[in-house]
């Protein structure tokens, strides 16, 4: 029941913090900022559960729900918030269902609230959505006011249920060990020779460091080469792909590159994630192409996929593809948590802003172009600059860390929710 049972979801719970759910059932009021935009407010029971639906009533820029005051709230403690909405005729529930955290407190500067986005769908209802996270009150919080929200769909109806606030442990950390290499092919006679020289290098770095993943540069069965484009092109699977496939087995890494692919009668510029098993994770096409790779005859790709590593979800870009906005931002809305590039040149600032403009983690490997490792602030954690020998930059991160600021909050969940 919304008022008195205990959802059993996730971890045990460490028993000093307190069990049960802190949303009682008397707490919920409904609210809207205008009446002119305020959507239709029921509460009914059903099966013993109560019950809070929202209707827009035609209302095209509809916006308002059900509030809950939570009192006690522990500053810097971590809980969990879980509610099932059931919605209809609505385009976007990413954009109109909003679960919403505003703290309260003695803060001394403006906090954002935190938003739960993020679903997937319930298994007890046909269509029904879950919002469950664990987040964390910033410090010097008193209480929380329990927000669920329906904002701008007209024909828009949604039911919430099964809503609870329980204090939660921490979210254990998610880590991973990057290497961006930074080695440029030199004196190939072919490009099978390049590959071969960066595949000894990314051995050395493999064996030194022990990453969850190795990034190399582009087309490094190209680099460094003389020849044609037909010349060095292979397919997948081909000789570059069983090279370092037997490199990650043998080291057990992720490794991720790209290379001229042959399909057919078209060439791609091609990134490739291989797994620790020495399986092919993930392929994608760059897309940015620009003029000098189009008229030597390259064939653009159409897609930016994301693929599920053990670490991670991770997402691939290719050099000019870090000129625009548009290939970071459908990584980051398809899930990507880390973004690897293998890079000719570019432009830092250009580079570092598609790891800020999404609060995504960024690593590089570059020729003209240092190879780093990007925090979703934009910060350098590691670097090795691309005109000293060649090396590896390697950093650890925590996919579970967060990054909390001033008014915005947690960028990564702000641009999540409110990206149109």
């Amino acid at each position: 029941m919304l008022a008195l049972t205990l959802l059993l979801l996730g971890p045990v719970l460490n028993p000093a913090l307190p069990s049960g759910n802190l949303v009682t059932d008397s707490c919920w009021e409904s609210f809207a900022p205008r009446a002119a935009n305020a959507p239709e407010a029921s509460r009914t029971t059903e099966g013993g559960d109560a019950v809070l639906s929202l209707a827009s009533g035609g209302k095209r820029f509809v916006y308002g729900g059900w509030r809950c005051r939570v009192e006690g709230i522990e500053g810097g403690g971590h809980y969990r918030l879980h509610a099932q909405a059931l919605p209809a005729g609505i385009g976007s529930a990413r954009e109109s269902l909003t679960v919403l955290l505003r703290w309260k407190g003695n803060f001394g500067a403006e906090v954002a609230p935190a938003y739960v986005w993020e679903t997937r769908q319930a298994p007890s209802a046909q269509g029904a959505l879950l919002f469950d996270r664990v987040v964390q009150a910033p410090p010097r919080t008193k209480a929380v006011d329990v927000e669920l929200v329906l904002q701008w769909s007209a024909a828009g109806r949604v039911s919430w249920r099964q809503v609870s606030l329980t204090a939660a442990p921490p979210p254990s950390p998610r880590k991973a060990r990057v290497a961006a290499v930074w080695f440029r092919p030199r004196g190939a006679k072919s490009g099978a020779e390049a590959m071969a020289q960066v595949a000894a290098f990314a051995d050395t770095i493999a064996a030194q460091h022990r990453p969850d993943v190795v990034l190399l540069g582009e087309a490094i069965n190209h680099a460094g080469a003389p020849g044609s484009l037909d010349d060095h092109a292979e397919p997948i699977p081909g000789p570059t792909i069983e090279r370092f496939a037997e490199l990650a087995r043998r080291h057990s890494t992720y490794v991720a590159f790209s290379l001229l692919e042959r399909s057919g009668p078209d060439i791609f510029n091609t990134g490739v994630l291989i797994d620790r098993r020495g399986r092919v994770a993930g392929t994608y096409r760059k897309v940015q192409l620009p003029q000098e790779e189009v008229a030597a005859g390259e064939a653009p790709g159409y897609a930016f996929p994301v693929f599920q590593a053990d670490f991670g979800r991770v997402g691939l870009m290719i050099c000019h593809d870090t000129s625009f906005p548009e290939p970071a931002v459908e990584l980051s809305r398809a899930g990507a948590e880390l973004i690897l590039v293998p890079i000719w040149g570019g432009r830092t600032p250009l580079v570092r802003a598609r790891a800020i403009e999404n609060g995504v983690w960024l690593a590089t490997a570059g020729y003209d172009y240092d190879s780093e490792i990007v925090d979703p602030q934009g910060n350098v954690l590691a670097s090795v600059p691309h005109d000293t020998a060649a090396g590896a930059a390697v950093a650890e991160i925590d996919f579970n860390r967060t990054f909390p600021e001033p008014w915005i909050g947690n960028w990564r969940d702000t641009v999540g929710k409110q990206r149109r």
